[in-house]
């Protein structure tokens, strides 16, 4: 999993073991889903007028 996904999740306050990373109330993984949604709100603010989806996948290290 890419470096950056595992630190929103860290910041939305999920557990972390070393091995895995979860969620142990409703609440983190709703902060970690606004952690994500802000995130690509701001690739798509800066790649215009490039295609957003393309740079989004790629900051995420999502391929298609």
């Amino acid at each position: 999993m890419k470096e950056d996904i595992i630190a929103m999740a860290r910041r939305a306050g999920a557990h972390d073991d070393g091995f895995e990373v979860r969620f142990v109330e409703p609440r983190y993984l709703e902060r970690f889903a606004a952690l994500v949604a802000d995130r690509c709100a701001e690739i798509a603010y800066e790649a215009e007028p490039f295609h957003s989806a393309d740079l989004i996948r790629k900051a995420f290290g999502v391929e298609k």
